[in-house]
């Protein structure tokens, strides 16, 4: 946050930054409602309310005579809630949809004839999705989602997806067994240990 800006300047700031929020959550959302099996997760909602809260807050502290101190606090409390409700959302789409999948795509002994290619590419999607989660919860624990208002793992994760559908497009066995082990109750109920 730069500390030269108006409260108003500031306000429009976050403004800025809720309006780039709704647009990033909406990716994910396409993606989430591409999924052959519906979920649910309530945290990017939840957070966007609290933000909207907190914007309020800011918004009613123009004019007061703590108004710098306020506006930063509120700001900062703004950020963090876009930062958890974006994390959560894209944390659970990797954890417990597409990991879990390739995973039990990788292992399925029926999977394995013949298509050490294809089983590589699964393979560089899965690791791929599990470092991004790990850069996901780094970037979300030190705000560096709002660095130059650019979200850098987003791309990541809609490329890594991509690479998954052009895998099951390319090769039918492949989308057969992911349609499969995607409307398999069971497989949310692996142990994250196992992966």
């Amino acid at each position: 946050m730069e500390t030269n800006l108006s409260a108003e300047q500031r306000l429009d700031e976050i403004a800025e930054e809720l309006f780039d929020y709704a647009d990033e959550i909406k990716i994910i959302k396409d993606l989430f409602d591409a999924l052959p099996v519906k979920q649910s997760i309530a945290s990017p909602y939840l957070n966007f309310r609290d933000a909207l809260f907190h914007y309020k807050k800011m918004y009613n502290a123009i004019g007061d005579k703590d108004e710098f101190t306020i506006i930063a606090q509120q700001s900062t409390c703004i950020e963090e809630h876009l930062n958890r409700g974006l994390k959560d959302f894209a944390i659970h789409l990797c954890n417990n949809y597409y990991i879990r999948i390739i995973h039990k795509m990788i292992t399925s002994q029926d999977d394995k004839r013949n298509n050490k290619d294809v089983i590589k590419k699964l393979r560089n999607i899965y690791h791929g999705l599990k470092n991004l989660v790990v850069e996901i919860r780094h970037t979300g624990q030190t705000l560096q989602h709002f660095n130059n208002k650019k979200n850098t793992w987003l791309p990541k994760l809609v490329a890594l997806i991509d690479s998954f559908n052009k895998v099951l497009n390319e090769h039918r066995f492949f989308k057969l067994s992911y349609n499969q082990f995607s409307r398999d109750a069971n497989i949310l109920a692996i142990p994250d240990e196992a992966l």
